[in-house]
């Protein structure tokens, strides 16, 4: 029977038990509110969501200024390999008085923006977009890999007694024009602009600017 009696009186008893809970909260509320913490404490809570937020753009100064700080920008890389064959002769048949090397050497390519040649009249702020306009790829440095590089043939004439001492810094020198030619001919400049491209838009988004266009100081070469 006493279950039968719980279970006519259960929703008056759950509408009893949240009454009292709400009267709690709010007895609860009326004593944080009397004393002086407990009003300075609510104070405090309306004035942060009340509170104005200001936010500021750099200007196109302080953006070149802060891109100027990285310089040269390396943004693609590339390596090549040469084979270099030398003559050296005093006019007399190679095989006689002469001599000739065959030389493999590996070069190593850079390329990116330099960041100095940029001005603030290539800079255009518009609230939170922002338009820069970036100086054309460049090679930075060349340079040649030791590892990898060697001599592989060498011969010299019958009546050569003082071999050359520059035959293979010529085959060297040949090389990096070789890799100078390839990064120009090639594709590394193109992935040079295209990854700095990507690299700027990251750096300007963390100058808080939500849009971001890049442009170029001269046409690219198709």
């Amino acid at each position: 029977m006493w279950l039968q009696w719980v279970w006519r009186w259960r929703r008056p008893i759950g509408r009893g038990v949240k009454i009292v809970g709400v009267g709690l909260l709010l007895l609860l509320a009326f004593g944080v509110l009397t004393r002086e913490a407990g009003r300075e404490w609510l104070l405090d809570r309306v004035r942060s969501m009340t509170a104005t937020v200001y936010r500021s753009q750099p200007s196109p100064v302080v953006v070149v200024e802060r891109l100027q700080a990285v310089r040269r920008l390396e943004t693609a890389r590339q390596t090549t390999m040469h084979d270099v064959a030398v003559e050296a002769s005093n006019g007399l048949p190679v095989w006689l008085a002469g001599e000739r090397l065959r030389m493999r050497v590996v070069a190593e390519t850079s390329a990116g923006i330099d960041l100095s040649k940029l001005k603030p009249e290539h800079v255009q702020v518009s609230g939170n977009r922002v338009r820069i306009t970036l100086p054309e790829p460049q090679i930075f440095d060349i340079a040649i890999r030791e590892a990898g590089t060697e001599v592989y043939h060498r011969e010299r004439g019958w009546l050569n007694f003082h071999p050359d001492k520059q035959i293979e810094q010529r085959a060297r020198n040949q090389a990096l024009l070789e890799a100078r030619q390839a990064a120009l001919q090639g594709e590394l400049l193109h992935r040079a602009r295209m990854n700095a491209a990507g690299e700027l838009q990251r750096l300007l988004k963390m100058l808080d600017f939500e849009q971001v266009q890049i442009g170029w100081q001269t046409a690219h070469a198709k």
